[in-house]
Order: structure tokens, then sequence, then C-alpha cells
């Protein structure tokens, strides 16, 4: 049974329509600070190939580190590197996937933090637990 609600103001006011958050991307040889936003619609977290590089990683160019994405502008194919770290919200996920791949230069944000770093986080765990419950009923 769906839930009504009367009041239509949302609980949470997001002037931008996204939820900002600084993340630290760590790599061999440095560790660059970064504005991300949460994508729960991204399976992948998405850095920009310059702070990839600017850590200590080439790009990738073999046909097994390309995957292909599928964008709001259509699908793309876009190198994958593993990197030594990723942290936001008060954890840290070590060697972890992330997409080289540069947003649009109008986006207010540098990069995306996807399913694969959120599913690390304990509110999301609940959340992705609760959703799953749900489909079973």
């Amino acid at each position: 049974m769906p839930l009504h609600f009367k009041n239509t103001k949302p609980l949470v006011y997001l002037p931008e329509g996204i939820i900002p958050v600084y993340a630290q991307v760590a790599g061999p040889d440095s560790v660059r600070s970064m504005k991300m936003v949460l994508d729960t619609g991204a399976s992948l977290t998405m850095v920009p190939p310059e702070k990839i590089m600017a850590i200590g990683y080439k790009i990738p160019v073999s046909r097994d580190k390309i995957v292909k994405i599928f964008t709001a502008s259509g699908v793309e194919y876009v190198p994958v590197v593993m990197i030594d770290s990723l942290s936001a919200l008060g954890i840290t996920v070590r060697r972890i996937e992330v997409l080289c791949h540069r947003l649009s230069p109008e986006s207010p944000v540098d990069g995306l933090l996807g399913l694969n770093f959120l599913s690390h986080l304990p509110a999301f765990a609940e959340f992705f637990k609760s959703i799953r419950k749900s489909l079973k009923n």
C-alpha cells in the first residue's frame, strides 16, 4: 500500500538539488581532495582523469580496462582504475575501482560517489537491506 503524505515539502532542503561531499583520493604518489556528489544511480565511483594522474596512476588504454557506461548524454566507453583508497563521510574504502571520466564543465562537483563506495556506509547498508526486504514482499 503506497504511503501518502500531507506535507509536500521535503524534509531536507538541497539548494543545488544534490548532496555534495568532500572526498580524498589516494594513490602511490599523493592524495587529492575533491568535491563529489552522492549518486545512488551510479554503480561505480567516478573521478576525473586529471585527479587520477595527479595521485600517480596512468590512464589505462587496454580494452580489458575500458567499460561501457550509460550517461544522460548517451553511451560512453571509459577507463577503470583501482586506486589505493577513497575517503569521505568518515570512512575509507581501500583498493576501490573508479571510472576515469570528467563531468561536464558546468557541473558543481568534480566526481560521483557511486554504490561501490556508498555500500560501505552503515546508513546505506541499512537502506539497501530494507530495499531488498521490500522487494521480497
